[in-house]
């Protein structure tokens, strides 16, 4: 499959979301024109005012008129048809919508239907798209996913590869019902939707002239976009990444277990590399930087946290927090990343300064 070059016209779903709006960042800083579906179109006017406060602090000095973003209102994106419209023209989607655990829900469907529907919808639209015949210029899907898919909970220290799938999550799904961890039930849903979407691709890619690509990260930390009201209103992995390291909660976390991490503006880039490199079509594809242990956040913290936070005292480390040879480590192997992307990765120090500067900036 030919690669997309710029300027092309991209279509990115979940674009006021984490990820998603440095998806569109990193694709206009291409000059590429995006279409971004939102769910409302007081999403979509918030996400903009957000995006050019950002263009501007970068120095870009532009206006609403200045920056190639079309805001297209998909309000319910499991309705049969609802990307019909907005695939029609472009050259490539980027499909990062899905939902983050939801602690107050008792219904697995309620996640899981929007991250299975939503991706199957995207493809059925650009398969119609494609039956049309000349009409469509699409060449490739990327999709998010997440090392949920790969890696399987176990003692020790193991590295996962895109060889690996996660056979667990799903079955304690169905086990649990409707007593299942909002956590487990949000990483189920994206085996789901991953396998999902392999299934169908691999039943449609005689039939259609574009490819699919799909992005598995790890937790996602590093600054927004967006300007939340306060730190409670943060996105989901980047306030757990604040509770853990900043406000030091004595809590188990997602950060308590050695595992696997990467800057929230390096896996948007990833999935515009994913985009635009030939090679990377019809691969699934781990993008980390590496592995942490929750002592080395703490420590770039107080470091960074004295030129930011001068009045604040940020936490030590302690002996629960250093290496423990006989806690669970999560590696992954990203030799396919490097050999196909190229990404070259912000530290943990990079990630942890640059996310108390912006929150600083914000009077979080």
């Amino acid at each position: 499959m030919s690669p997309i070059t710029s300027p092309s016209t991209i279509l990115v779903t979940g674009g006021t979301g984490y990820v998603g709006a440095w998806v569109i960042t990193t694709l206009l800083a291409r000059s590429h024109a995006v279409k971004a579906a939102v769910r409302s179109a007081e999403k979509g006017a918030s996400l903009k005012s957000h995006l050019l406060k950002h263009i501007n602090e970068e120095g870009g000095k532009k206006d609403s008129d200045d920056i190639a973003l079309d805001i297209v209102v998909i309000a319910d994106i499991v309705k049969d048809g609802a990307f019909d419209e907005a695939i029609l023209g472009v050259d490539a989607v980027v499909h990062v919508a899905s939902p983050a655990p939801n602690p107050s829900s008792t219904d697995p469907q309620e996640t899981i239907q929007p991250a299975v529907g939503g991706t199957l919808g995207v493809l059925n639209s650009a398969l119609r798209a494609s039956q049309r015949g000349s009409s469509s210029k699409l060449k490739r899907i990327v999709i998010t996913s997440s090392v949920a898919t790969v890696w399987t909970p176990g003692p020790g220290a193991r590295t996962f590869s895109e060889a690996d799938w996660n056979t667990n999550l799903v079955s304690e799904l169905e086990k649990l019902g409707s007593k299942t961890h909002p956590h487990i039930v949000c990483a189920a849903s994206k085996v789901l939707a991953e396998k999902a979407t392999l299934e169908f691709y691999n039943a449609h890619k005689s039939e259609v002239q574009w490819d699919i690509s799909i992005i598995n990260p790890p937790l996602i930390f590093g600054p927004a976009i967006q300007t939340p009201k306060s730190a409670s209103d943060l996105p989901t992995t980047l306030k757990v990444w604040w509770d853990s390291v900043v406000e030091f909660s004595s809590k188990p976390s997602l950060l308590s277990i050695p595992n696997g991490w990467v800057d929230v503006r390096d896996i948007a880039e990833a999935h515009v590399r994913a985009m635009e490199t030939e090679a990377a079509g019809g691969e699934r594809i781990i993008v980390a930087e590496g592995t942490f242990f929750l002592n080395e956040w703490l420590a770039h913290a107080n470091k960074a946290g004295a030129e930011f936070y001068p009045e604040r005292t940020f936490p030590n480390g302690t002996a629960e927090t250093t290496k423990d040879d006989l806690a669970p480590e999560i590696y992954y192997n990203t030799a396919k990343e490097k050999r196909i992307l190229g990404i070259k990765y912000r530290t943990k120090e990079e990630t942890t300064r640059d996310t108390l500067r912006w929150a600083a900036e914000r009077n979080l």
